[in-house]
C-alpha cells in the first residue's frame, strides 16, 4: 500500500474515529474522575484545538508560524471582555474568534509576502510587538492583567464540555479543509508555490484564508480558556512559549496529518500539566529531547511511527501467509 492510499484511508476513517473519540471523552465524567483529572482533560482539549488550528496553516500549507500566541491572546482578551459586557459564553467565544480573524488578515497581508525563515522571523517579531502593546494598554489592565467577572457559579463540567465541543469542531474543520479545494491548494503551495501559481492557484489568497481559519479556532480556544481561568494577562496569554507549544504539538504527533495534532496535544498536555509540575526545571530538556528524537528518527511524528509499525506487522503477517501457502 502506498502512502497516498494510506492517507486516503485515514481521511475516510477520520470522521468515524472522531465521533468515537468524542463520545468516549463525553462519557468520562460519568465514571466520576476527580476535579484534577477534569482540569487536565479541559486543558488538553484547549491544546488540541490550537494544535489542529496551527496544522491547517503549518502542516497542510507548510507556513511555519511562531506567532499563534497573538491569536490565542487576542481571543482570550476579547472573550473575557465580552463576558464582562454581558455576552453569553458562546457569543464571547465567537467574539474572540472574530477578533483573531481580523488580526490574521492584518498580520498575513504583509508577512505572507515573505518566504521560509523570513516569514517565521517576522511572525516572532509581530507576536512580541503585540505582547508589548498589550502590556502597556491600560484599557485591558496593562501588565496587571484583566479579570473576568462572569455571573453565576463555577461549573467545571460545563467548561469541560465547552472545550470538548470546540475541539470536535476544530477536528471537523480540519477534515473539511483537507478534503476541500482549499486543502488541495494548500498542499500545492507547500510542495511548490511557484508551480501552484502556474496552475492557477493564488498563493496569497490561499494562505490568507487558511490563516484566518486557523486564527479563528485559536482565538476561540483562548476565549474558552479565559472563561475557565477567569483571569488573563499579557505575559501569560501572549508568551512566546505559547507560540512554541502550539507549533511543537503537531510536530510531536505528526505535522501535516489529520490525527497528529490531536496526539501531539495529548502528549503535550500530559507532559506539561503533570510531569513539568513535578519537575519544573526539566521542561526545556524534555521538549528539546522529544523534538530531536522526532526530527532525527521519525519526521512524521508519533502518527508516522504508529503507521510504520502497523505496516510492518501487516507485511510480516502477509509474509507468513505467503510462506504457508502451497
Amino acid at each position: 500500500m502506498t502512502s497516498a492510499e494510506a492517507g486516503g484511508k485515514a481521511a475516510k476513517a477520520a470522521p468515524f474515529a472522531a465521533v468515537l473519540l468524542g463520545v468516549a471523552l463525553a462519557a468520562v465524567p460519568l465514571f466520576g474522575p476527580g476535579p484534577n483529572a477534569i482540569r487536565l482533560l479541559f486543558v488538553t482539549l484547549v491544546w488540541v484545538t490550537a494544535s489542529v488550528a496551527w496544522n491547517i496553516l503549518g502542516g497542510f500549507g507548510g507556513q511555519v508560524s511562531f506567532g499563534f500566541a497573538v491569536f490565542y491572546g487576542l481571543g482570550a482578551y476579547a472573550g473575557a471582555m465580552g463576558l464582562n459586557a454581558g455576552l453569553d459564553p458562546f457569543s464571547s467565544c465567537l467574539l474572540g474568534a472574530a477578533v483573531a480573524v481580523v488580526a490574521s488578515l492584518a498580520i498575513g497581508l504583509p508577512t505572507f509576502r515573505l518566504k521560509g525563515p523570513y516569514f517565521a522571523i517576522a511572525t516572532i517579531g509581530v507576536s512580541e510587538a503585540v505582547r508589548v502593546v498589550m502590556t502597556n494598554l491600560q484599557t485591558t489592565g496593562g501588565a496587571s492583567g484583566y479579570r473576568v467577572m462572569e455571573h453565576g457559579a463555577f461549573h467545571q463540567l460545563q467548561h469541560f464540555y465547552s472545550a470538548l465541543a470546540l475541539a470536535a469542531a476544530a477536528v471537523a474543520v480540519s477534515v473539511a479543509v483537507r478534503r476541500s479545494r482549499l486543502g488541495l491548494a494548500l498542499v500545492a503551495v507547500r510542495e511548490d508555490e511557484e508551480g501552484a501559481a502556474d496552475l492557477g492557484v493564488n498563493p496569497l489568497r490561499t494562505k490568507l484564508l487558511a490563516h484566518a481559519v486557523a486564527a479563528a479556532l485559536t482565538g476561540a480556544a483562548g476565549g474558552v480558556h479565559a472563561r475557565y481561568a477567569a483571569y488573563v494577562n499579557p505575559q501569560g496569554e501572549f508568551a512566546f512559549a505559547i507560540s512554541v507549544a502550539i507549533l511543537l504539538m503537531p510536530i510531536i504527533g505528526g505535522v501535516g496529518t489529520l490525527w497528529g495534532p490531536v496526539v501531539g496535544a495529548g502528549v503535550y498536555g500530559l507532559v506539561h500539566e503533570e510531569i513539568i509540575a513535578a519537575f519544573p526545571q526539566l521542561h526545556l530538556l524534555i521538549y528539546g529531547s522529544l523534538l530531536i528524537l522526532i526530527v532525527l528518527f521519525e519526521p512524521a511524528g508519533i502518527v508516522g511511527l504508529a503507521s510504520r509499525l502497523v505496516h510492518a506487522v501487516k507485511s510480516r503477517r502477509r509474509g507468513r501467509v505467503d510462506a504457508a501457502a502451497p
